[in-house]
């Protein structure tokens, strides 16, 4: 393997699944099923370094994923992991199709209105189910192509159209 970083998180370890040392894992990706091809994964705890370790199996369909990991052979072992967050390089992300973008690619973003406002960086995206929502310290801005109208990589922003109840403190009327 080259010496790339292992930076990109696929999943979070939940739970350990019987005595074995077998794992539960929240997958974190639109593909869970990406996790079946997988041999090798890094661990990381809280900021600290990425451990590489071999997978053994995967099992699990859709969203509910169990790893066996090798080195993690018991319950207590497999419970020290709770929490671990699943590391991958950039390099094995899934392309994507236009006008879809990677939540790390949004992050940061600073975001302005058609009319100049500058609403701040997006600094958390929640997952709603309808559609995601990008929150910045002044504003919750529903992801719909009637409100979210380009978003600039190149140019680190994301173009709004303004409306009614977009900022945190305007109360909708």
């Amino acid at each position: 393997m080259n010496d790339e970083a292992w930076e990109l998180c696929i999943g979070e370890i939940t739970a350990p699944v019987g005595l074995r040392g077998e794992v539960r894992v929240h997958a974190l990706t639109e593909h869970p099923e990406r996790f079946a091809e997988l041999r090798k994964i890094g661990l990381q705890r809280d900021a600290g370094p990425v451990r590489i370790v071999s997978v053994r199996f995967v099992r699990g369909d859709g969203y509910r994923v169990v790893l066996a990991l090798d080195g993690v052979d018991t319950i207590d072992q497999a419970e020290a992991l709770r929490g671990t967050r699943i590391m991958v390089p950039r390099s094995w992300l899934l392309p994507l199709d236009e006008d879809e973008y990677y939540y790390d690619q949004l992050l940061g973003l600073e975001v302005v209105t058609t009319t100049g406002e500058a609403l701040g960086p997006i600094i958390q995206i929640w997952e709603t189910g309808a559609n995601d929502v990008y929150e910045t310290p002044l504003a919750l801005i529903p992801a719909i192509k009637e409100i979210v109208l380009r978003v600039d990589l190149a140019g680190h922003c994301l173009i709004v159209e303004p409306r009614p109840g977009l900022k945190k403190s305007d109360p909708g009327t």
